[in-house]
């Protein structure tokens, strides 16, 4: 850079800030894998999940809400207008973002996500597949009751 002006400052800083935050979004995500990774680990050794209803969801939504504040707050792919008017500061954009490797960082964020979103979403399906089985049952036995009200009530009649 020949020279160093206000615009170029405020590049840096925003791809720094970036850069930041992809850090701790990183540092996020790898906990959720690593919870995720928990429960998979027990349902492979146990057969069952280890996690109740209440605490799958709050968990799918702390997922959601962290996915929803990544797209809130990261701009990797948005080139500010400012470059788009001039090309050395579109160059030193560029440069930056190669230089913090934002996209493949962001990618990994979004991937991470995509493999904790398709486990709670197979953790919901056996939920959803207890409590039908469950209700099933529940079914199976009024029915027997009323089957068994239906002969008690022939015989004693």
């Amino acid at each position: 850079m020949p020279e160093l002006n206000q615009e170029m400052i405020r590049l840096v800083m925003l791809n720094t800030s970036q850069s930041v935050a992809l850090n701790g979004y990183s540092e996020i995500t790898e906990e959720l894998l690593m919870e995720t990774n928990k429960h998979t680990k027990y349902l492979e050794n146990k057969g069952k999940l280890d996690i109740s209803g209440n605490k799958l969801k709050r968990f799918i939504g702390k997922v959601l809400n962290i996915k929803n504040r990544i797209l809130e707050n990261l701009y990797i792919f948005d080139s500010p207008v400012i470059t788009w008017e001039n090309e050395q500061l579109n160059k030193l954009n560029t440069d930056l973002k190669q230089t913090f490797d934002l996209k493949d960082r962001y990618r990994l964020i979004h991937d991470r996500i995509e493999i904790i979103k398709e486990n709670l979403e197979l953790f919901k399906d056996i939920m959803d597949h207890k409590e039908s089985s469950r209700l099933e049952w529940v079914i199976i036995i009024l029915i027997v009751i009323e089957v068994v009200d239906m002969f008690i009530a022939k015989f004693l009649l």
